[in-house]
């Protein structure tokens, strides 16, 4: 298994340069964004990998 880590919302926003956190809820529930995992007392994180397979996901602008 690659070195995975979990990832807080602020860590997300830095990462993807999405200033709310409201936009990523809005994205995961479009089905456009990854979903978290529960790591317990309340608390989620992304996986790393996922944040980065996303991010390489995206498509590439052409002018």
């Amino acid at each position: 298994m690659p070195n995975t880590e979990l990832l807080t919302c602020h860590e997300v926003m830095r990462l993807t340069g999405i200033r709310s956190r409201t936009t990523i809820w809005r994205r995961i529930r479009r089905g456009a964004f990854p979903h978290p995992i529960d790591i317990g007392g309340g608390r989620i994180r992304w996986r790393s990998t996922d944040i980065e397979e996303w991010i390489e996901a995206l498509p590439l602008r052409s002018y």
